[in-house]
């Protein structure tokens, strides 16, 4: 049985019909597919041959070499076999040139990477400085690592939205927006959980709640602060959304440095105990359900999570200027913005010291600077000078940034009930010698597993799209 498709010309009236999905088993079966009006002519899709053949209508199928047309009840004769014309193939387009912002891919490749070395040390007594969070005040390489790549996400915004926005307006961009944001939340709870499932103890923050949260307030501020086009695109109102931006910064600056915490601690509280983001920590989520290397706090805690939206919304802002200026030319743009903030927020350190366990309006200045300024130095290096072949290790990341962390995740559970952990340590440690190299090691050995785990998504083009 094969598919073909039958041209019959009505002997009566000369008018010609055309069968679609003619099936040839003995007997010849038509399926009508569209009337075209006066005229009574079959739209079909025609393959490489067909039937030229005359028809009557009959109350009953005819079992011999014959054509039904169902419902009408009609037949058709088959009276000549002709071959059709091959058509002259037309020229194929030449494909489109890529859209994606490889610098971008990159940028969020290197802070995943960051986020992977920095939470799998293989003692946690022994890291490198750079390796390590600053004890309270002041920075390291890693503390630049969660914000960059919140910063990422802002850029990610401006290039995923007016798809989005196409695909439904305005309803449907904020239904997805928030659907993402919930669905971040519950995987970071449902990790949070593992492995015990201790609900008492369950801490309630972390790295994919904040995500989570954070993006679906800068979602809610787009979709306010947004129109669409008469193309059905999406046109950002970025004066808004900077001015929102200085307002989180400002409020949060005010409140943590004027107003007077609860409970006779005064105003101008930085420390993990008498500040503002503690005091609120341990009034709405208690002791059992933050940090447990803390107790006082949470890192990534509730009041903390307002600036933190700022990070999104500086990286929004720039994905507004570099697809105004394309990637190829803003690089230049790009790397003043972030040496300027950078310095801006060293100047203010003495006045609003950088805290990234409080996610202080200078640490928001700070990490977004840095980040615009590695994201300017990688636009020069492929978008400009064109050099991508080198970064493809470091692309394996950043396209599925947030299924390999839930997969490190789990790896690093799963290592530690094994055994395998402690087994690995001392082997690597009995190899070097140095605990500190050891450490190093050991997460660089898990950052390799996780690369082997995304070498088939990224063959295969299977990104984690939430």
């Amino acid at each position: 049985m094969r598919d073909e498709s039958v041209r019959a010309i009505d002997f009566k009236s000369g008018d010609e019909v055309r069968f679609a999905s003619v099936r040839f088993y003995g007997r010849v079966a038509a399926k009508r597919s569209g009337l075209c009006s006066d005229r009574k002519v079959w739209q079909t899709t025609i393959r490489s041959k067909f039937y030229v053949i005359r028809y009557e209508r009959f109350s009953d199928l005819i079992p011999c070499k014959r054509a039904l047309l169902k419902g009408d009840s009609t037949v058709a004769e088959v009276i000549a076999f002709k071959k059709r014309d091959k058509p002259a193939e037309a020229p194929k387009p030449a494909p489109p040139p890529s859209t994606r912002f490889e610098a971008l891919d990159i940028l969020r490749g290197l802070f995943i990477i960051g986020m992977l070395l920095a939470n799998n040390a293989g003692d946690w007594g022994h890291i490198y400085a750079p390796l390590d969070h600053a004890a309270w005040h002041g920075f390291t390489l890693t503390d630049m690592v969660f914000p960059g790549f919140m910063t990422c996400v802002g850029l990610s915004m401006t290039l995923s939205l007016g798809r989005r926005m196409q695909a439904g307006g305005k309803t449907a961009l904020l239904v997805h927006s928030l659907r993402r944001a919930a669905i971040l939340v519950g995987i970071g709870l449902f990790l949070n959980l593992l492995p015990q499932f201790d609900f008492e103890h369950w801490r309630l923050p972390g790295v994919l709640q904040r995500i989570g949260i954070c993006y679906a307030i800068a979602s809610c501020l787009v979709v306010v602060h947004s129109h669409k086009t008469v193309q059905g695109g999406l046109v950002l109102h970025g004066r808004a959304l900077a001015i929102w931006g200085v307002v989180l910064l400002v409020a949060y600056t005010v409140l943590l440095k004027y107003v007077p915490v609860p409970g006779g601690f005064g105003a101008n509280q930085w420390d993990a105990v008498h500040s503002w983001p503690a005091w609120v920590d341990m009034q709405v989520l208690g002791v059992n359900h933050v940090w447990s290397g803390a107790k006082t706090y949470d890192p990534e805690g509730l009041l903390s999570s307002l600036p933190a939206t700022a990070n999104i919304l500086g990286g929004i802002l720039m994905g507004l200027y570099i697809n105004a200026k394309t990637p190829r030319n803003a690089w230049g743009g790009v790397a003043i913005i972030g040496v300027l903030l950078m310095i801006l927020a060293l100047v203010m350190d003495s006045y609003v010291p950088i805290i990234k366990k409080l996610w202080t309006p200078s640490f928001v200045l700070l990490s977004c600077g840095f980040a615009f300024a590695v994201l300017a130095v990688l636009m020069v290096v492929m978008d400009r000078l064109g050099f991508k072949t080198w970064a493809v290790p470091i692309k394996l990341y950043g396209t599925n940034a947030i299924l390999v962390y839930v997969f490190a995740w789990l790896l690093s559970i799963a290592l530690g009930i094994s055994g395998a952990t402690g087994a690995a340590t001392a082997w690597i440690l009995a190899q070097v010698g140095d605990p500190y190299l050891m450490s190093f090691l050991y997460a660089l050995g898990v950052l390799v597993i996780c690369g082997l785990f995304l070498v088939p998504f990224y063959i295969k083009r299977w990104f984690l799209k939430i």
